[in-house]
């Protein structure tokens, strides 16, 4: 006999991510249309269309009645130039303008546009793949197209976007901030992977400097948030600019951006009092450039030391999320000692994110005591250990997320010392876990990556959680552990609300 098959399917029954994975095998018509049916396939649909590459003629047509446009090209991601790379961006070449073209004449009402080429491939030992002979006859649309007839945009992120591509030079910029002058966040610059280490010219981004910034700050009083993503022609006179006129900042991300010297991001920590989002990335600086630096600005080489962290601490009190990197660095730049300072200060913090850090206990006990609406931390390859996670657990009660990564062999510049990882298995040992069983009665996510003292016996302790702790669960990722999948499942059995779930690498049986 053939079993009962309900004749009604509930899909809201269904997780998210499965959800997720049904509504990317239709065709982007297809899951446009599923956005209609219902407020959950709504949000999920439009976290599909997002995240898709699209380089369709055939979807100009949806672009028109969405106030918030995101286009993202993916390129092959080979390590030389070739006829897979050169098709995809032909491609790109192809799509891109015509997209762009389309929503100038036809998205008067657009207010949010997001440009992004996920690529780890756009530049190479070679040169930029853009540079191909065959791409340099071909006709290219200027961005500043789509501002002239979008002047409600308040919203503009362009990522890995090449300058000849689109026509990106500050004129362009200028051309932003006068027709755009309600323009409340701006993103800009180069996502590189550990790739442009070896080649960072090509992996800078040069479309912007100081004066297509300074126009903007000065034009664009609403700025909210500005992200300079790996700007190599940006210094700290445009930062300056965008300190003093754009004061109801509330968030400010700088990535790797080499020419900005601390002083320009004291003055915005000193003239921005309503920041809430501090995103800081140090560039690696050479003995060139320090001693520029100290002619001109007479400051020292470091982008963060503790006369910034003092700075923001002393005037951001409002401030909900940091996040600093020294990643790809070969010292240290942050220190215990500003890291304290700064908790001291800004006691509403919900989420820290600290990379590379070489922190000690001190800093944890300090965030224990004064971070108590702490909701989110990631601590990857920072010293963190087993004394300090028990601090935040006990401290940190209202904590939701928690991801703990180990080192990993860090890329540097070819005759450049390497930088050692502070510990070579993980911080974090069963015992660490045993304390977040016990105290972490709010967590819903929890990441553990490349740790090799976390085992069996850890992931026991957290089974012995209560009940209620357990069923909030929602995702659980374990990479580069020494878990068994038998000793996993004890856990998993009592994970009733899990709904992500990620294993890599584990112990063998």
């Amino acid at each position: 006999m053939v079993a009962h098959v309900p004749s009604r399917t509930q899909l809201q029954a269904l997780p998210d991510h499965v959800l997720e994975l049904m509504l990317e095998h239709l065709q982007v018509s297809d899951c446009a249309a599923c956005c209609c049916a219902s407020q959950e396939l709504n949000a999920l649909g439009k976290v599909v269309l997002n995240r898709r590459s699209r380089v369709s003629q055939d979807d100009l047509p949806l672009l028109a009645s969405l106030q918030d446009i995101q286009l993202r090209a993916s390129v092959n991601s080979g390590t030389l130039p070739g006829s897979n790379i050169l098709a995809d961006v032909l491609r790109v070449i192809e799509y891109l303008p015509q997209a762009l073209l389309y929503i100038a004449h036809n998205c008067e009402h657009l207010e949010e546009l997001s440009l992004k080429l996920l690529s780890q491939a756009t530049a190479n030992s070679r040169g930029s793949v853009w540079d191909h002979p065959s791409l340099l006859k071909r006709p290219h649309f200027r961005l500043s197209e789509v501002w002239r007839h979008c002047t409600r945009l308040h919203s503009l992120t362009l990522v890995n976007i090449p300058s000849r591509l689109l026509g990106l030079d500050d004129a362009s910029f200028q051309a932003l901030a006068t027709h755009c002058p309600g323009l409340q966040h701006l993103c800009i610059g180069h996502q590189g992977a550990e790739e442009s280490i070896y080649h960072p010219e090509d992996y800078y981004c040069r479309a912007i400097t100081d004066a297509a910034l300074i126009e903007l700050a000065q034009k664009c009083h609403q700025l909210k948030s500005v992200e300079l993503l790996r700007c190599g022609e940006v210094t700290g006179q445009g930062v300056s600019q965008i300190a003093r006129s754009c004061t109801g900042l509330t968030s400010f991300k700088l990535h790797n951006c080499p020419k900005v010297s601390e002083r320009a991001i004291v003055q915005v920590f000193e003239r921005c009092h309503e920041l809430e989002i501090v995103n800081i990335v140090p560039a690696r600086w050479s003995a060139v450039q320090d001693m520029l630096l100290w002619q001109t600005d007479g400051w020292g080489r470091w982008q963060l030391g503790f006369h910034a962290l003092f700075t923001l601490a002393a005037n951001c009190p409002n401030l909900k999320e940091l996040t600093i990197s020294e990643e790809h660095l070969e010292e240290a730049v942050v220190d215990s000692l500003g890291i304290c300072t700064v908790l001291e200060g800004c006691r509403q913090l919900t989420k820290i994110a600290f990379n590379q850090l070489d922190m000690a206990d001190s800093v944890f006990e300090r965030m224990a005591r004064q971070t108590t609406q702490l909701q989110a931390l990631e601590m990857h390859d920072s010293n963190f250990t087993d004394l300090a996670l028990a601090a935040v657990a006990k401290g940190c009660s209202q904590l939701a997320y928690l991801s703990m990564q180990g080192p990993r062999l860090r890329a540097t510049r070819p005759g450049a010392a390497q930088r050692q990882p502070l510990v070579t298995q993980g911080d974090v040992t069963d015992a660490g876990l045993k304390a977040i069983a016990a105290h972490c009665t709010h967590l819903t996510s929890l990441h553990i990556t490349r740790n090799a003292c976390v085992t069996d016996k850890g992931v026991a302790s957290l089974a012995e959680a209560p009940n209620a702790v357990l069923q909030q669960l929602q995702e659980l990722v374990l990479d580069a552990v020494l878990c068994t999948w038998e000793g996993i499942q004890l856990l998993l059995n009592k994970c009733t609300g899990l709904r992500k779930l990620e294993l890599f690498s584990l112990a063998p049986p």
